[in-house]
């Protein structure tokens, strides 16, 4: 599949092979990584997968029991480069990229969800913290992960610093394979 910013992206596996699937995953930690994008292994999914929280846990568990019935498939998928942190990044544009913030914000900020409004939107960096950790709170539905228990407690104050920044820069438009990708 491509990516916000045309890069092919090899989906995951997910049937239900123990090695190389989600044999392994409990019913509940295929909820949280679908409603929530968090594995089981506390890492984020990136786009082109997102995360769906206005399905609810008995819609989630039937889409698990439905998996389960796929037969298993042996095929190992690496996981997208998106989180490839750029040469002589500072703290909170490397937080930025280990995370995976630009899967769903882009290199720039302005991806499928733009951060400009997160420049203003949050008058300090604490209110802006606070949301990263808890989005769901302040905004219910919204697709972006939960992410407290995931960052670590040292990459909060540049991570939203960096974002702070990005946000303020002007949206440049998608290119045309940009905007093709995103029509598929």
């Amino acid at each position: 599949m491509p990516d916000m910013n045309g890069r092919i992206v090899t989906t995951a596996n997910i049937t239900p092979d123990m090695e190389t699937g989600i044999g392994k995953w409990s019913e509940d930690e295929f909820v949280r990584l679908l409603r929530f994008g968090v594995r089981p292994d506390n890492t984020v999914i990136v786009y082109p997968m997102v995360p769906y929280p206005e399905l609810s846990d008995d819609e989630a568990r039937a889409i698990h029991a439905y998996l389960r019935t796929v037969p298993p498939i042996k095929n190992a998928v690496p996981r997208i480069a998106a989180t490839v942190t750029p040469a002589g990044a500072d703290a909170g544009r490397a937080a930025y990229y280990r995370y995976g913030c630009n899967g769903c914000h882009g290199d720039t900020g302005v991806g499928l969800y733009d951060l400009r409004k997160g420049a203003t939107d949050f008058a300090t960096d604490a209110e802006l913290i606070a949301y990263i950790r808890h989005p769901e709170v302040l905004k219910p539905g919204v697709k972006m992960p939960t992410w407290d228990g995931v960052i670590a407690e040292a990459d909060y104050a540049p991570l939203a610093a960096y974002a702070r920044n990005l946000g303020k820069a002007p949206r440049a438009e998608p290119s045309a394979q940009s905007r093709n990708a995103l029509e598929l």
